[in-house]
């Protein structure tokens, strides 16, 4: 059921916040770099204003308002958290590898925004839910791995950090195709 969504309510302010936070920190993995800083809160700053006018437009229709404001947040969120491992790899041949992997996740998901979305609805009964129920977990363990060993290490080491953030990053760039899908076409697939 669609409502009006209030100000207050538009998570305008929390995500924008979200976005500085993230956009902060990945500015200093594996060092500092304040140009990187600039255009991560300028970026943050262009999807506050995006976020504001998704919500005059679409404030009448709360789940087409709440899907697209969260399409941009993992958009923005992807390239936040690609961008570490591409600073380290940068100049190598794992850097154009890296490239092309980013550039076939940006345009896959797309092509089987439906399929993914049936994945997520019913993990499983699709082969790819199925592929999501064992990549989550293992991001999580792995994550997990890695936080304890940066709190037992001085020095922790940036390329693990990075590559871990990566990894979330495609998470991210799989998932946010479906969030185009109108909540129309989203009721015909659960009934599918």
């Amino acid at each position: 059921m669609n409502q009006e969504v209030e100000f207050k309510h538009s998570r305008i302010i929390p995500t924008t916040f979200l976005l500085i936070l993230t956009g902060f920190l990945m500015s200093f993995i594996p060092e500092v770099n304040w140009g990187l800083l600039g255009f991560n809160l300028g970026l943050a700053a262009v999807c506050m204003i995006l976020f504001i006018v998704l919500w005059r437009v679409h404030r009448y229709q709360s789940k087409r308002y709440f899907s697209l404001l969260s399409y941009v947040m993992l958009n923005v969120l992807t390239i936040h958290f690609t961008i570490p491992v591409f600073r380290i790899i940068y100049g190598t041949a794992a850097f154009w590898a890296g490239i092309v992997i980013l550039a076939a996740l940006v345009l896959l998901p797309y092509l089987f925004s439906e399929k993914i979305a049936q994945g997520i609805q019913n993990p499983g009964q699709t082969g790819l839910g199925k592929i999501y129920k064992i990549y989550a977990p293992l991001i999580i363990v792995f994550g997990t791995v890695l936080f304890a060993g940066t709190i037992g290490s001085s020095n922790p080491d940036a390329l693990a950090i990075s590559i871990f953030l990566f990894l979330c990053g495609m998470i991210f760039l799989s998932v946010a195709p479906v969030m185009l899908i109108t909540p129309q076409r989203m009721e015909e697939l659960e009934n599918q």
